[in-house]
C-alpha cells in the first residue's frame, strides 16, 4: 500500500479535523497547510491539484497544530479557515482561484459546509465584534448561505440551556459556548457538543432539528462524533474506570441522536472517519504512551484490513497537539492523514495519504 506525501521540504504539513473535507468536491483539488516551526503559530495555507502538482500558498494565518486552520473545501473554488485575530477566532471564506476573501467573520469555526451552509457558533466574547455583520447580535448558532451572504440564528442561547436542563443536566457558564458544530447532510439538523457539570470526562452531545425544535442529548457522549446519515451519528465509545481512558476497549460504532449505539462499526479508535458509503472507517491509536497509529476497518469488523504505523512520539502528539485526524478523500480510495517523520535530529510532521483502492476495491 503506498502512502504518499502532499508536499515535501524544510518545513511540516498538517491536515485539519478528522473526517474533514481535504478534496474539492469533484476531486480536483487538495488543500493543506505548512509550518516551518511547529512551535510557533505562524501557519501557511496551500492548495494543489490532486496528482501533487501546481502547489501554491493562499493564504497566511496564525494557528496553533490541533487541527491546524482546519482548512476545508466548501464548493471547488471555496475553502473556509480558521485564523486569529487580536486573540479572537475567526474564519475566513475564500475563492482560491481570484484569491478574494468573501466572508470574515470573528465566531467559533465548525466542522464543515452541508448544501452550501456553513454553520457557526457565537458566544458572548464574539458579540460586538462583528460590525460587517449586524445580525450577529447574539449568542447561539448561526447558518451563513455562502452563496447568498444571508446569516441566520438557528440555535438560541435559550434554546441551548433550555434543552440541557430538559435532559436533567447542569449547565455552567461554558456550556452555551459550543463547539464541533456540525449540520447533517440535508442540513435540517444541527449537533453540537456541550460542556456540562455532570459530564467532565467526555461531555455532552446535543442535537436539535431546525424543523420541529425537537431537541436530543447523549450524556458522557462517544467522541470525535460525525454525522453517518440524516439520522444518525458515527463516532468512537470510550471508556474510563477512573484513572485513565482507555485504548483497548475504545470502538467505533453508529449511535442514535438519543445515544443508542446502532451497531458495530470498526475497533481501537480516538479521531474517526468513514467512506462515503460507508463501507470503509478509520480510527488512530491517539493516546497517550502509544504510537498513533491508524486503523482501516471493513464496516462491523473491530480486526483492521490494515494498520498505517506512525512514529511514537509524546511530545509533537500530546505537548504540540498533532493528532492524524483520518480524513476519507471523496471517493473512498484515499486515506489522508497527518503522520511524524524524523529529519536528522529533528521531528516534523508531514500531511500523508494512502492509497487504499487494492484494499476498498476498484
Amino acid at each position: 500500500m503506498e502512502i504518499r506525501k502532499i508536499s515535501e521540504g524544510e518545513y511540516s504539513t498538517l491536515l485539519g479535523m478528522n473526517g474533514g473535507t481535504v478534496e474539492s468536491p469533484a476531486a480536483r483539488r487538495i488543500v493543506y497547510a505548512r509550518k516551518t516551526d511547529l512551535e510557533k503559530n505562524e501557519t501557511e495555507i496551500w492548495v494543489c491539484d490532486r496528482n501533487l502538482e501546481n502547489h501554491r500558498k493562499i493564504f497566511d494565518v496564525n494557528c496553533g497544530n490541533h487541527n491546524g486552520p482546519s482548512a476545508s473545501f466548501i464548493t471547488e473554488n471555496l475553502i473556509v479557515f480558521r485564523d486569529s485575530v487580536n486573540n479572537l477566532p475567526v474564519f475566513r471564506i475564500m475563492d482560491i482561484d481570484t484569491g478574494e476573501v468573501k466572508y470574515e467573520i470573528c465566531a467559533k469555526e465548525s466542522h464543515c459546509a452541508e448544501s452550501g451552509k456553513y454553520p457557526f457558533s457565537v458566544s458572548r466574547e464574539f458579540i460586538g465584534k462583528n460590525p460587517d455583520y449586524p445580525e450577529i447580535d447574539k449568542c447561539g448558532i448561526y447558518i451563513l448561505d455562502v452563496m447568498s451572504g444571508k446569516i441566520t440564528l438557528i440555535v438560541s442561547e435559550q434554546d441551548i440551556l433550555s434543552m440541557v436542563r430538559e435532559h436533567g443536566l447542569t449547565p455552567n457558564e461554558y456550556t452555551a459556548s459550543v463547539s464541533h458544530v456540525q449540520l447533517n447532510p440535508s442540513a435540517d439538523s444541527v449537533m453540537m457538543r456541550l460542556g456540562v457539570d455532570d459530564c467532565p470526562v467526555f461531555g455532552a452531545l446535543g442535537c436539535i432539528d431546525l424543523a420541529t425544535g425537537k431537541a436530543h442529548v447523549i450524556p458522557d457522549k462517544p467522541v470525535h462524533q460525525l454525522w453517518f446519515d440524516d439520522d444518525t451519528y458515527m463516532a468512537t465509545r470510550q471508556f474510563n474506570q477512573g484513572k485513565r481512558i482507555e485504548m483497548e476497549t475504545s470502538y467505533i460504532a453508529r449511535f442514535s441522536k438519543d445515544g443508542e449505539e446502532l451497531e458495530i462499526l470498526g475497533g481501537i479508535s480516538n479521531h474517526m472517519d468513514g467512506s462515503a458509503d460507508r463501507q470503509w472507517f478509520a480510527g488512530d491509536r491517539c493516546y497517550p504512551d502509544y504510537a498513533a497509529n491508524v486503523y482501516l476497518y471493513r464496516r462491523g469488523n473491530k480486526t483492521p484490513a490494515a494498520v498505517l504505523e506512525i512514529p511514537h512520539d509524546e511530545y509533537i502528539t500530546w505537548k504540540l497537539q498533532v493528532h492524524p485526524n483520518p480524513s476519507f478523500s471523496c471517493d473512498g480510495k484515499r486515506l489522508y492523514f497527518n503522520r511524524i517523520c524524523k529529519d536528522g535530529d529533528k521531528y516534523k510532521t508531514e500531511a500523508v495519504f494512502a492509497d487504499i483502492s487494492d484494499i476498498v476495491g476498484n
